[in-house]
């Protein structure tokens, strides 16, 4: 299966607890997700009909009333697999850490799902594996910048690392 960006995932995941139209969509992800995650109104619409091509979500047609028609979406079963796979794996880039993850924890969370503890000690053996590719770099490298920025990726790893077990360990534990 193509990678798909995370936020395609992020949006598996909030329809993962049940069906939602759009609007619905993106008001769970601004009160839920605000300090992690945002998605604009045309990118999430357009992202739903990506999601719906490629067979992770289905949707249909709710009459109203007085008003137009709303289109619901649900996660199909392919689509839960996708996202319960992505929800499992750790992440290997650190750029991605502050956003990916969180909303991988949030998942967790939320929906009460097994494998947290597992996720996180993946993590920190990614960060370990990376803290010792990092060190070999430092100890090899002649220019005192580029020491520099090895020291600085570094010291982020290890504060993260740190903080997975003092924080995330726990509250994946429901502590």
């Amino acid at each position: 299966m193509k990678t798909k960006p995370s936020t395609e995932f992020v949006l598996l995941g909030s329809l993962m607890d049940g069906a939602k139209h759009g609007y619905e969509i993106r008001q769970f992800m601004s009160e839920a997700l605000d300090p992690t995650w945002f998605v604009g109104t045309s990118q999430l619409y357009l992202l739903l009909k990506k999601l719906e091509k490629s067979g992770l979500l289905e949707s249909s047609l709710k009459p109203q009333s007085t008003r137009p028609a709303k289109r619901i979406y649900g996660v199909t079963p392919e689509g839960r697999a996708a996202f319960m796979h992505w929800l499992d794996q750790p992440i290997g880039h650190m750029r991605n850490f502050r956003f990916e993850f969180l909303a991988k924890l949030f998942f967790l969370h939320h929906l009460s799902l097994a494998g947290g503890e597992r996720l996180i000690r993946s993590q920190v053996k990614i960060f370990e594996k990376l803290q010792q590719s990092l060190k070999e770099k430092i100890k090899a490298e002649d220019d005192a910048y580029n020491r520099l920025v090895f020291d600085f990726k570094l010291s982020t790893t290890k504060a993260r690392r740190e903080w997975l077990l003092k924080q995330a360990k726990p509250f994946v534990q429901g502590k």
